[in-house]
């Protein structure tokens, strides 16, 4: 019972990790986000001294929308295993607590 307490708690910790190091590891999308709006900047400056009437809805990346059936049954998936496991962590959490006070 301890082998697999230990197991379970080690799974844990490696994916509290990896999902926290993936959340921020999303630089690529970020630096080219800098890039767009870089040439945004050019194409207002060079606006402004033709005389141009400037909108600023001209200047701000379009953003993409990717979804579909596909990614939406992901999101659907990834809440309600979401939701399990923050459930087992609670009763995880009361078997604990019941092992400490008895």
């Amino acid at each position: 019972m301890k082998i697999m307490l230990k197991i379970v708690l080690i799974l844990i910790v490696v994916l509290f990790f990896s999902l926290y190091y993936s959340k921020y590891s999303n630089y690529y999308y970020y630096e080219n986000q800098k890039v767009l709006t870089d040439e945004a900047i050019k194409r207002f400056e060079k606006d402004l001294k033709e005389g141009k009437e400037i909108n600023v809805n001209n200047y701000i990346p379009e953003q993409k929308n990717y979804n579909n059936k596909v990614s939406t049954l992901g999101l659907k998936t990834s809440n309600f295993i979401d939701k399990c496991f923050n459930k087992g962590l609670k009763i995880f959490a009361k078997y604990l607590s019941k092992l400490e006070n008895s």
